[in-house]
């Protein structure tokens, strides 16, 4: 396979001349009706959004509870504006089948597959301070109100973790992971309206990330975590790019892919260079970023401007957790220059603070 895939589909306005799907099917990216006979099966839904001028960057995850097929989990973290800190929700709810994929206060519904989704959030949220956040983790406390009603139109086609890992240009596989064994990426333009826990309604035009992930996931499999990182930056011309990879403990390489969207065109892209989590900065950390593609080795440098810190050992609670591995969980929004162009991305890296992993490498059974 060439990894470059010319775009045919007419569905949809806009971007009508893109296979959106990247030739996955439809099914790939519905909702699943009847949970698999698989133990700890669970399917899970991602979008994390920001608007600059709005100063809000938000969180959205909606996933079935692994062995409680009809429990959702809503997963919400938003950062406010002004660096006013974060605030953090997780509820569970038996969702009846006509409000699927749903939660207690968090709904995703899907207008046309591959193009467009609708999101909406109405809840509270602990709030936890930038201050707060330095000196260790979220403690309960009294709720603030958030609200959230935006529309999505997907920007990029579909990046398939299974197939990038195939290619030349890629490494490892799904199926030596314990979170999924079937997950997809695109990047997205997100507008509306959220409403702050001050009671103003305020506009909302962003970028963003979606992810679409099915599979047993037992956290408790997670011993030989090393870390990851992924990471996607639209731009205003409509082009775009994003990569991803995981590691294990020791280094290896279990799982990396990249792509490059030019002139309505998706291309499998080799990851050179992708930054890892070495410790918690709130802003002003630049990441580096290189990809090889057709156009040669595109080399960049992303500006962080905003970042939340949570644990992923303790469930990603807000804040710092340097205990016993220092296993954290970093969203960062920021900035991209390609070529005078400039992009706003999010990235979220994943490490073991307190014993970090050698530097990633590609094993003997790699296509590197």
């Amino acid at each position: 396979m060439s990894g470059i895939e010319e775009q045919t589909d007419t569905r949809s306005t806009g971007t009508a001349s893109i296979d959106m799907s990247s030739g996955l099917p439809d099914e790939r990216d519905f909702m699943v009706a009847e949970c698999p006979d698989i133990p700890m099966w669970s399917e899970n839904f991602l979008f994390a959004l920001c608007d600059r001028n709005a100063d809000v960057a938000m969180w959205l995850h909606l996933g079935t509870v692994p062995g409680k097929w009809t429990m959702w989990e809503d997963r919400v973290l938003v950062m406010l504006p002004g660096h006013d800190g974060a605030l953090s929700l997780r509820g569970y709810h038996h969702t009846a089948p006509e409000r699927r994929p749903a939660g207690p206060g968090l709904e995703f519904r899907q207008i046309t597959p591959w193009r467009r989704w609708h999101v909406s959030f109405d809840g509270f949220g602990l709030h936890t301070p930038e201050s707060e956040m330095l000196a260790g983790v979220s403690r309960d406390g009294a709720g603030k109100p958030f609200s959230a009603d935006l529309d999505i139109e997907l920007l990029t086609p579909a990046w398939d973790a299974r197939t990038a890992a195939s290619l030349e240009s890629g490494a490892g596989d799904m199926d030596s992971h314990d979170w999924a064994n079937e997950h997809y990426e695109q990047l997205v333009r997100a507008t509306g309206t959220v409403t702050l826990p001050s009671g103003d309604a305020v506009p909302f035009s962003g970028y963003g990330w979606r992810d679409h992930s099915r599979g047993a996931r037992d956290q408790s499999l997670l011993r030989d975590w090393g870390g990851h990182v992924i990471i996607g930056c639209p731009y205003p011309s409509g082009r775009g790019w994003g990569l991803s990879r995981y590691h294990a403990s020791d280094g290896r390489i279990t799982l990396e892919g990249g792509y490059v969207f030019v002139d309505g065109k998706f291309e499998h892209a080799r990851v050179v260079e992708a930054p890892r989590l070495k410790e918690l900065q709130f802003g002003g950390e630049t990441l580096p970023v290189a990809l090889e593609w057709s156009g040669g080795v595109l080399e960049l440098e992303l500006q962080c401007e905003r970042a939340l810190w949570t644990s992923m050992q303790r469930s990603l609670t807000v804040g710092k957790d340097l205990d016993g591995l220092g296993l954290m969980y970093v969203i960062n929004h920021g900035r991209c220059d390609w070529d005078g162009e400039t992009g706003y991305f999010y990235c979220e890296r994943s490490d073991r603070l307190n014993d970090l992993a050698p530097e990633p490498y590609y094993g003997e059974s790699s296509n590197q």
